[in-house]
């Protein structure tokens, strides 16, 4: 049933015939094995007190093999960034093309994403692109959206976030998740409208909502969107731990 791939991770055969990885980690705050999904990626964690053996930890992921495999089917299932993939863009799809390990460069061809770095370097190399992108599209739209209330903003700060979309604080920061840019235009259109509200209204009153609203025709678009097809966000660019040995038990 078990797979061993390391001392940080392993394999699990489920009903369905099908394998997830299971990540271990240990915890010398938790005081009882916790199974958990880990947001938007479709892989389970078992979390591990200092107190309990694997064998046991192992013991217990047998017994909740059920749960687990129905928890699985309503995750997607990871997609990293490797040569061949198909990615998103603003909804489109991109296919992922390595074309040289050496250099370090990212362009798109049509619907081709062109990679040109080490093999080690490609996931990260992908993220980054991602991240100039958003940075490059998001200030524009922030400015046009700061404009029409006559306010500025401190800062902008491209991250990837994995509770929230975007935020903005009291001094008028406003960073988002480069994620964003996978859905349609709406969503970011909407997404951006919704933080740059807060610069006017730190709340969620229906002063912020008219705000909201008056900077942006997508905001019941773009919350529906989020709402069924967010989570799908995060399961691009996982990186998937390497198998180094198979020893079932």
């Amino acid at each position: 049933m078990f797979n061993k791939l390391n001392s940080k991770s392993t394999s699990l055969d489920l009903p369905n015939g099908k394998k997830t990885i299971i990540l271990i980690r240990r915890s010398k705050k938790s005081r009882r094995l916790k199974i958990r999904m880990l947001p938007g990626i479709g892989q389970v964690e078992l979390v591990l007190p200092d107190y309990i053996q694997l064998k046991d930890g192992l013991l217990f992921l047998k017994q909740k093999i059920c749960w687990i495999s129905k928890q699985l089917e309503t995750h997607p299932d990871p997609i990293p960034f490797c040569d061949g993939s198909i990615i998103r863009l603003f909804d489109q799809p991109l296919q992922i093309y390595h074309v040289t390990e050496t250099g370090s460069d990212v362009w798109c061809e049509g619907q081709k994403l062109m990679v040109a770095a080490p093999k080690k370097e490609l996931s990260r190399a992908i993220s980054d692109w991602y991240k100039r992108e958003a940075g490059c599209t998001l200030k524009t739209i922030v400015d046009e959206k700061t404009a029409l209330l006559g306010l500025g903003y401190s800062r902008l700060t491209i991250r990837d976030t994995k509770s929230r979309w975007g935020s903005c604080s009291g001094s008028g920061h406003l960073s988002f998740s480069w994620r964003i840019i996978m859905a349609p235009r709406f969503v970011s259109d909407y997404i951006v409208s919704h933080e740059v509200a807060h610069l006017k209204e730190m709340n969620h009153s229906e002063t912020f909502w008219n705000i909201v609203r008056s900077l942006s025709n997508n905001v019941d678009e773009g919350r529906s969107w989020l709402r069924l097809n967010g989570y799908r966000l995060h399961s691009y660019g996982v990186e998937l731990p390497e198998l180094e040995f198979c020893a079932s038990k």
